[in-house]
C-alpha cells in the first residue's frame, strides 16, 4: 500500500516534471520561431529588410464618380528598388497650376496717345500741309486756338493737328504750341503717309495746291459801328441801348440798285476789338471763324471804335492798331488770297458828352493819330505791299454832310422806325416811363454810331469802289 501510494506520487511527480518540460519546449519552440521571423540567426546585425523605406507620393484623391471601380484590390508593398509591374506605365501628365489674377498688370504695349494743346504766339501760327516751311499754309492759328495732336514727325519737330474751330486737319511746328501731354507718346508719322503731300514746285515756286476761289458774296467786319447798335440818353431817366439795321443791309441794298445781286454777310460784333486789352478780342468768336469760311470777293473793315478806348495813350495805341489791321489783312489774303479787302479809316463824328464815359478814347486827338498810322501803313508799311488791300478814307463819302451822318437827337417814332430788334425789357420800361412824362421828348444819340444816311452814303460810295476794281490775277 505504501508502494502503490509511492507510484501515485512518483507519477504525480512525473506528471509535474512533464509538464514543465512541454512549458519549456514551447517556450523555446515560440522564441526559435520568433527569432526565424525577425531574422536573427545567431548575431546581433540584421540579416535583412523586410522592407526598405520607400519615398511616398501623395496623389490627390479621385472625386467619387457614380460607377464603381471594376476590381478594387490592395496594391502590394514592395522592398525598394523592386519593380511593381512589368507593364509599360501609363504617361504621367502634369498640368501646371493657372496663375491667380493679381493687381499688378501686365506689361503691354502703351497704346498712341491724342494730346490737346494751345497756340501760343501773338501773331498765331501756320496751319500746313505737311511737316515743315516746303509746305504750303493753308490757314492761320490765332493765338489761343485749341488744336488735338494726333502724328508727330520722328525728331518731334512737327506735329499734325486736327482743329475743331474749322473742322481741319494739318502740320505746325510744335515749339510754337502749349502741349497738355508727353508728346513722345504721339504715334510717328510714316514716310508713307508724308510722301504723297504735295509740295511747291521746284521750277515756279508756285504751291502745288488748288485753292477755292473766291466766292461772289461781300462780307462786313466791324465792331458796333458795323453791327448797328446805338446809345440813346434819356434824360433824366437812363441810358438804353437800340439795335438798327448793320451796315450790311445798306451795301446790299447799294449793289441792288447797280443790278448786283450778291449776297452781303455781317460778321460784326458789338463790344469788342482788335487791339484794345479792355475788350474782348474779335478772333476769339464764332464770327471771326464764319468770316474765314466764306471767302468773299470783298471783306469790308469798318473802324473799331473800341481800340481808340484800349487804355493806352494814342502814340503807342495807334502805331499798334495799325500792326494788327495789317496782321488781320494777311491773315484774311493766306485763307484767301483771290479776295479783297476794303479798309475804312475813322471819322470824327460828333459825340454827345454822355460818351466820355462810355467811349472816352473817342477824341478827335486819338482819331487823328490813328488814321495818320493807317495812312502810313497804306502808303508805305506792310499794307502797301498787299495787293488785295484798298485803303479807303471815309472822310471823302462824308464830306458834304456835316454831322449828320451820325447819330444825333431822335424821338420815340423815328427810333420805332428803324430799330431791328426789341429792347430789353428794362430799356422798353425805361423808355415807356420817358415818354409818359415827355410824349414828344428828343432822346439823344451818342454821336459815335452812323445814322441811317451815314451808312446809306458811306454804303453807296463802297459800291463804286468795289466796282471799279478788277479781279485779282492769279498768281
Amino acid at each position: 500500500m505504501r508502494r502503490a501510494r509511492r507510484e501515485a506520487d512518483l507519477t504525480t511527480s512525473e506528471k509535474r516534471l512533464i509538464a514543465a518540460a512541454l512549458c519549456l519546449i514551447t517556450l523555446l519552440t515560440y522564441g526559435i520561431g520568433a527569432a526565424w521571423r525577425f531574422g536573427f540567426s545567431g548575431g546581433d546585425q540584421p540579416k535583412a529588410l523586410a522592407q526598405a523605406p520607400t519615398a511616398t507620393f501623395v496623389l490627390p484623391t479621385p472625386l467619387p464618380t457614380d460607377t464603381p471601380a471594376a476590381n478594387p484590390t490592395q496594391v502590394p508593398t514592395q522592398p525598394f528598388g523592386s519593380v511593381l509591374s512589368t507593364a509599360t506605365p501609363t504617361p504621367t501628365v502634369f498640368i501646371l497650376p493657372t496663375p491667380l489674377p493679381s493687381d499688378t498688370p501686365r506689361p503691354t504695349d502703351v497704346p498712341p496717345l491724342e494730346i490737346e494743346a494751345i497756340v501760343v504766339p501773338e501773331e498765331g501760327l501756320m496751319l500746313r500741309t505737311g511737316p515743315g516751311k516746303k509746305f504750303p499754309h493753308t490757314a492761320v492759328l490765332l493765338k489761343g486756338a485749341r488744336v488735338v495732336v494726333f502724328r508727330r514727325t520722328e525728331d518731334a519737330a512737327w506735329v499734325r493737328v486736327r482743329v475743331p474751330a474749322i473742322q481741319g486737319e494739318g502740320w505746325v511746328s510744335a515749339e510754337y504750341l502749349n502741349l497738355n501731354g508727353d508728346l513722345a507718346r504721339v504715334a510717328v508719322a510714316s514716310a508713307a503717309e508724308i510722301a504723297p503731300i504735295p509740295t511747291p514746285q521746284p521750277e515756279t515756286g508756285q504751291v502745288a495746291v488748288e485753292r477755292p476761289p473766291a466766292q461772289a458774296c461781300v462780307s462786313v467786319v466791324g465792331d458796333s459801328i458795323a453791327y448797328g447798335e446805338v446809345i440813346f440818353e434819356l434824360l433824366g431817366v437812363g441810358f438804353i441801348n437800340v439795335k438798327m439795321a448793320p451796315f450790311s443791309f445798306y451795301v446790299q441794298q447799294q449793289l441792288k440798285l447797280r443790278n448786283v445781286d450778291q449776297p452781303v454777310t455781317d460778321r460784326s460784333y458789338p463790344g469788342i476789338g482788335i487791339t484794345s486789352p479792355r475788350h474782348k478780342s474779335y478772333y476769339d468768336l464764332p464770327t471771326y471763324r464764319d468770316l474765314l469760311r466764306d471767302r468773299c470777293r470783298f471783306t469790308i473793315v469798318l473802324p473799331w471804335v473800341n481800340d481808340l478806348s484800349s487804355g493806352m495813350p494814342p502814340e503807342e495805341a495807334a502805331p499798334l492798331h495799325a500792326e494788327n489791321l495789317a496782321a488781320m489783312a494777311q491773315r484774311l489774303i493766306e485763307n484767301n488770297p483771290d479776295g479783297r479787302i476794303i479798309l475804312v479809316n475813322y471819322y470824327y463824328g460828333a459825340p454827345a458828352p454822355f460818351t466820355l464815359g462810355m467811349a472816352g478814347g473817342f477824341t478827335p486827338q486819338a482819331i487823328e493819330r490813328f488814321n495818320a498810322e493807317m495812312d502810313r501803313a497804306c502808303r508805305e508799311g506792310a499794307l502797301s505791299r498787299m495787293r488785295q488791300v484798298t485803303c479807303v478814307k471815309v472822310e471823302e463819302a462824308f464830306r458834304e454832310l456835316g454831322t449828320t451822318y451820325v447819330v444825333q437827337g431822335m424821338r420815340r417814332k423815328e427810333i420805332e422806325a428803324v430799330r431791328t430788334a426789341p429792347l430789353s425789357p428794362e430799356h422798353q420800361n425805361m423808355l415807356n416811363y420817358y415818354s409818359s412824362i415827355n410824349p414828344d421828348g428828343v432822346m439823344q444819340g451818342d454821336g459815335v454810331h452812323l445814322s441811317s444816311l451815314g451808312k446809306r452814303v458811306l454804303a453807296s460810295y463802297l459800291a463804286d469802289i468795289m466796282l471799279r476794281l478788277p479781279d485779282l490775277p492769279s498768281e
